[in-house]
């Protein structure tokens, strides 16, 4: 139990992923006798009471645009439902494809095609106001965001506030030494990492530091050379490794018929390609196509299209299911290698299959790969059979195995969220001295 009381917001950026790295943080801090209250929009309305928190919602006219479109279903399933329409973005402008990942970087700035970009300014730019009351109404003593645009009121405000990176680590290291961020390439080649870095220079940072000014101006604030190492003069850096897992309350719960397929010592894998990847109906057809092949059995997390295709008999698989619940009973996790999926997966112990998609999934897969923790593969341009050998030549590798188990048990030792929860608190406390 902590000594002192904190009020903390948590504001996370529109995706699964980065929400549930919130929630595992703030999880242990409730415990500690801390008040949280997570500001969210409507996409993700009541997301947060599922789990026993307060939340405030936010109001967007692009978010409710987005919501009223064709197409879009209400979020009460999930609620990456109520965007489909922008995840389609994903697979219409080439993201979800087999290109490499120097051809997937894109301009990254609002008033573009990135739908993603549009929708981030907007929020914030809507957001702002908002907050300016909400933080004089409430008065917190913290903000935490996980946000790629910071609120300049958070920004250049008076009230501490702390950036949590959910994304892969190496957002947060600035080296010549190690591949190029979101490239996912083999750390003992170095051949085309400066046509790299260039090109995502140009694009992504230069779309960030633009988003990030263009709001700055809009509320009078000033413009700044804006970087990957974000340094506003209120910032609470916590430069550590942290790990965050959300604990989940969700049951699974499979059709006795799937069962009774499973025998004694048959092996079960869990697929997952996120919220975005899945909403290829034709790669998670192609997916399912090869595993359908495997004498092992499957968990599948269908996403948000999951009316739009079929499972195999050797499958069960719904819209969404309770990941953390899931993969604990499986053998192997096969995903695209969003970092939430593969921290998770990491303190279960299970080897992964990696099939990145674009950004920091390539890294991920890459690092994986080379670690002993599993393998690579591109879902877009693998050969009849390619997966299903891969996976049998991980159940044959005890090494990988091993590996594995000990990973799981080095995190459950570092009890990573009660070392974070009392970093904030001891900075919290120095904070308060020089105020006093």
């Amino acid at each position: 139990m902590a000594n002192q009381h904190l009020k903390i917001f948590f504001m996370a950026v529109d995706g699964v992923g980065h929400i549930n790295a919130c929630i595992g943080l703030a999880q242990p801090l409730i415990k500690r006798g801390h008040e949280v209250i997570f500001l969210t929009n409507e996409f993700f309305s009541g997301t947060y009471e599922k789990f026993g928190f307060k939340e405030i919602v936010l109001k967007s006219a692009k978010v409710k645009q987005i919501m009223n479109k064709e197409g879009n279903q209400k979020a009460e399933e999930h609620p990456t439902k109520a965007m489909a329409s922008v995840l389609k973005k994903f697979r219409d402008d080439g993201t979800l494809s087999g290109k490499p990942s120097i051809e997937k970087l894109q301009d990254f700035k609002p008033g573009g095609d990135n739908e993603f970009a549009n929708l981030m300014y907007e929020s914030v730019k809507e957001q702002n106001p908002q907050l300016i009351t909400l933080i004089d109404e409430e008065k917190p003593d913290l903000i935490i965001m996980d946000q790629f645009i910071v609120p300049p009121c958070v920004a250049y405000g008076k009230i501490p506030w702390a950036f949590l990176c959910s994304a892969c680590p190496r957002f947060l290291y600035d080296s010549d030494d190690i591949p190029p961020m979101c490239s996912g390439y083999p750390s003992n080649d170095r051949t085309g990492w400066d046509e790299f870095k260039a090109k995502m220079e140009k694009t992504n940072i230069e779309g960030m530091r633009y988003s990030q000014n263009l709001i700055n101006k809009e509320f009078g604030y000033p413009e700044k050379n804006w970087t990957m190492q974000i340094s506003y003069h209120c910032l609470i850096i916590i430069f550590e490794w942290m790990h965050f897992v959300v604990k989940s309350k969700k049951r699974l719960n499979y059709p006795e018929e799937f069962k009774t397929k499973i025998k004694p010592n048959d092996k079960l894998i869990y697929l997952s390609m996120g919220s975005i990847g899945s909403i290829d109906v034709d790669l998670m057809k192609k997916l399912v196509n090869e595993l359908s092949k495997s004498s092992h059995k499957f968990i599948i997390s269908m996403g948000p299209l999951n009316d739009q295709y079929e499972l195999a008999d050797n499958m069960w698989g719904q819209a969404f299911v309770p990941q953390t619940n899931v993969i604990p009973l499986v053998d192997l996790v096969i995903t695209h290698g969003g970092n939430n999926t593969v921290t998770e997966t990491f303190s279960f112990g299970k080897p992964m299959i990696v099939m990145p998609l674009f950004g920091d999934q390539y890294d991920n897969a890459q690092r994986i790969l080379e670690k002993g923790f599993g393998s690579r593969i591109d879902p877009y341009n693998f050969n009849d059979g390619e997966l299903n050998k891969m996976i049998d030549q991980i159940f044959a590798n005890e090494q990988i195995q091993k590996r594995c188990q000990q990973a799981a048990e080095r995190i459950a030792k570092a009890n990573s969220k009660e070392k974070a929860c009392e970093k904030i608190e001891s900075i919290m406390a120095k904070l308060k001295l020089n105020v006093n």
